[in-house]
């Protein structure tokens, strides 16, 4: 399916360029994280997509193209194309994964909390995983009118932290303090040209 990315992006570079309308579906928690735990390796996570709701949201769009975050198990999407991206998975924890934060050292848990260029070990920065994130969304073609997001809550935030703060220079920790991304929610973004703007927040499911 990853092959799929570059063919679909090569021929988009051909097509005209128009408004696009990004609805992203925010999964459910990892069972780790509702625990207090950081998320476990290895564990997909449901997403409460339903062809319903998105016809609600995009009603003037009959054929879809769905980017999947690795990590959130796969929906039936009917006839629609579905891509699996890399690039929407959740942040890596390291050997910090499935550890609950009371359960590391309190130095450490301040930098983790604050400092966005802190990885834990063998892990990724908030600072790395935003990035991926916020430069897949740079790199969406505009070419369809309509296409859809599944990813855990965190990458949905990244998305709209791009949006919002990109003009802001870095963006760190603190950014990412100002915004909430419910689980089982969905959220709206507009590109045009290579300009986006937030057009709904995190409406339930």
């Amino acid at each position: 399916m990853l092959a799929n990315v570059a063919s679909l992006t090569k021929g988009a570079r051909a097509g005209k360029v128009g408004v696009l309308k990004l609805l992203c579906c925010a999964s459910d928690l990892p069972s780790a994280v509702r625990r207090g735990h950081l998320p476990s390796v290895g564990e997909q996570v449901t997403c409460p997509f339903d062809m319903q709701k998105v016809a609600d949201f995009l009603p003037s769009c009959r054929q879809l193209t769905l980017y999947c975050a690795p990590d959130v198990a796969l929906p039936d999407v009917g006839g629609h194309q579905l891509l699996i991206v890399e690039s929407l998975r959740d942040r890596n924890y390291g050997t910090w994964a499935g550890t609950a934060l009371q359960d590391i050292a309190p130095a450490e848990q301040l930098s983790f909390l604050s400092d966005a260029l802190f990885a834990p070990p063998e892990g990724e920065s908030f600072a790395a995983c935003y990035q991926r994130t916020a430069q897949w969304l740079r790199d969406l073609e505009q070419v369809a009118s309509a296409a859809v997001v599944l990813a855990r809550p965190s990458i949905v935030r990244n998305l709209i932290l791009q949006v919002l703060y990109a003009g802001d220079g870095v963006v760190g920790m603190g950014h990412a303090a100002r915004l909430d991304v419910s689980p089982r929610s969905y959220s709206l973004l507009t590109g045009h040209a290579g300009r986006w703007r937030v057009g709904m927040v995190a409406s339930p499911a």
